[in-house]
């Protein structure tokens, strides 16, 4: 990205951000009609709170009608997951701050991490303006990331970072027994599995079109179409059946601890506690 280019979507961007603000960048101001945008990723903090990755930043979900901003930078956050008690994430960063831009390189985040619910990030150098990641899964072996250059990357325990198989995936999920499994779905609908750490994939050609995809127990993995149709199978490579059906226009599923949640298109979320059998709204964005 040239210099005259990056100058553009500076003022750009800053236009847009205050334009939603409707006051300063202290924080703790409520979400307006449409300003979540996408919702990309849920997170369940530590102390119960269900926060939003949206592309006008991080949000908490405080009532129905009622999304508050966390800490004061808005990045527009296209993935995020915990990684025990912190909170990974990425996507474009808040380029009012001149400390995100990079000359002549894109706007992307690379790796971002809080240890404070979101109230601050520390970004990785190494792949600010490098680096734009749309999903996440932390495991024991490292955090695996999938760029959208397409390809999975591993950062490891020790810090360093591997190029590992091409895939450019929408989605990730890890056995959570098994770190060196993992499934995957891309943009198309088409599900991918890797039984070698995410060096190799091989597509499921039997597997229903999906966009979000949980594998929340060693013999439960749950995926969800973009109609709200909701699928499991026991394993990448057995059977898949259609258990239930959410709310439609599906962009976000979430399950931890027993409880769903799925987000859709226009920024309304809904939960659910047995399976995907009933869902009650959790947060419906102004003016819808």
């Amino acid at each position: 990205m040239n210099a005259s280019k990056q100058r553009l979507l500076i003022a750009m961007l800053s236009g847009a951000l205050a334009l939603s603000a409707c006051s300063n960048d202290t924080g703790g101001r409520v979400a307006g009609p449409g300003e979540l945008g996408h919702i990309h990723d849920l997170v369940i903090d530590e102390d119960g709170s269900l926060l939003v990755a949206s592309h006008s930043g991080l949000y908490r979900i405080e009532s129905i009608d009622r999304a508050v901003l966390v800490g004061s930078e808005q990045h527009d956050l296209m993935s995020m997951a915990a990684d025990n008690a912190d909170i990974l994430a990425s996507g474009h960063p808040d380029l009012r701050l001149e400390k995100y831009r990079v000359e002549d390189h894109p706007p992307h985040l690379g790796l971002a991490r809080s240890d404070d619910g979101g109230e601050t990030w520390t970004v990785d150098a190494d792949l600010l303006g490098k680096h734009d990641f749309h999903a996440l899964a932390p495991t024991d072996a490292g955090v695996y990331a999938a760029d959208t250059a397409g390809v999975i990357m591993l950062r490891t325990p020790s810090g360093d970072w591997e190029n590992l198989g091409a895939l450019a995936a929408r989605d990730l999920a890890v056995n959570p027994l098994n770190p060196s499994q993992l499934i995957a779905t891309d943009e198309d609908g088409a599900t991918w599995a890797s039984g070698d750490g995410a060096l190799t994939w091989e597509s499921l050609p039997n597997a229903p079109a999906v966009i979000e995809i949980e594998w929340t127990a060693y013999n439960q993995i749950i995926a969800a179409s973009a109609d709200g149709t909701l699928w499991q199978t026991t394993a990448p490579i057995d059977a898949w059946s259609e258990i239930a059906t959410g709310p439609s226009d599906v962009e976000t599923v979430h399950i931890e601890d027993g409880r769903w949640w799925v987000t859709v298109h226009g920024g309304a979320i809904h939960t659910s506690i047995d399976d995907g059998e009933s869902w009650t709204p959790v947060y419906a964005p102004p003016g819808r």
